[in-house]
């Protein structure tokens, strides 16, 4: 069974609507996308729509006897909602790398206190706070979302790599700086090992970086430049560009005055009133432009 066919099946009981055909197209995509996540985990085709249609099944026997506008909402947690896609084992892992952080940011604080030295807060950090940041960073870039796909666990592995590289450096300086050594040059010097190479491969993934985002997402964005295009095109862009020049020309001008007046204390309302009036200026462009 093909994904439209459990989405059909699902709503049959439901008169068509031009909101309902909208829903079960924004979910269509969104099983879809959970298609294309299982099946880049290494999961068949075959395999990937099997557990979907389980997944589907269980889901649908909860909404079942519900009302068109629950069920929708059932759909909706499961399959938009970032609670979907955050499993048990991720939500353990973040857990820890989060307590992890906690553990660290009150060792570092005892320490100081204890010791009264920056190079025993710095010492802490560069342990306890560096790798759960790095952890935070590749858990982050690997969980698939409502908008964007995972990255390939492999090039979250070297951003998470290279940032806790940079953390470690950052943390040494103060370290060296402010130790028995009191080293300036040597501080300075550890950033060459260790903070350029972190930040030129960070930089360099950054560029060669592959776009996430899921098809819905995508399809959102190509509208809204559409949109962006019509707008420009029809001049309505540019009539409400000089507008609003006008309406805050006129409101500093109104501020000035009343300063001048030596009328601070109302000094405030031309400017809220431009405000207004450019938020009213672009409703009423906006609506044209649809």
């Amino acid at each position: 069974m093909e994904l439209k066919e459990f989405i059909d099946n699902a709503f049959e009981k439901y008169e068509e609507s031009p909101e309902l055909i909208d829903f079960k197209e924004e979910l269509l995509t969104n099983l879809q996308d959970r298609l294309n996540s299982l099946e880049a985990t290494g999961l068949k085709r075959a395999e990937a729509l099997k557990k979907i249609e389980i997944e589907f099944a269980d889901i649908n026997k909860i909404a079942d006897q519900m009302s068109l506008a629950k069920k929708k909402e059932v759909f909706e947690i499961q399959y938009m909602s970032l609670r979907h896609f955050v499993t048990k084992p991720r939500a353990a892992i973040y857990t820890i790398l989060g307590v992890l952080a906690a553990f660290g940011l009150i060792s570092a604080g005892l320490s100081y206190l204890a010791s009264g030295k920056v190079e025993a807060l710095t010492g802490v950090l560069m342990v306890f706070l560096a790798i759960p940041l790095a952890g935070f960073v590749y858990m982050g870039l690997t969980q698939e979302t409502v908008t964007r796909n995972p990255m390939r666990p492999l090039r979250a592995s070297i951003y998470a790599i290279a940032v806790f590289v940079f953390l470690f450096g950052a943390l040494l300086v103060p370290l060296l700086v402010f130790g028995e050594a009191k080293s300036l040059e040597g501080a300075l010097a550890i950033l060459i090992p260790f903070a350029l190479p972190s930040i030129g491969v960070i930089a360099f993934l950054i560029i060669t970086e592959s776009d996430y985002r899921k098809s819905w997402v995508l399809k959102e964005a190509e509208k809204h430049n559409e949109w962006a295009k019509n707008f420009e095109a029809s001049g309505n862009a540019q009539t409400f560009g000089l507008m609003t020049a006008a309406v805050w020309i006129l409101a500093i001008g109104a501020f000035v005055f009343l300063l001048f007046l030596k009328l601070w204390i109302f000094s405030w309302i031309p400017l809220v009133v431009a405000l207004a009036v450019m938020m009213l200026l672009l409703a009423h462009y906006m609506k044209k432009s649809l």
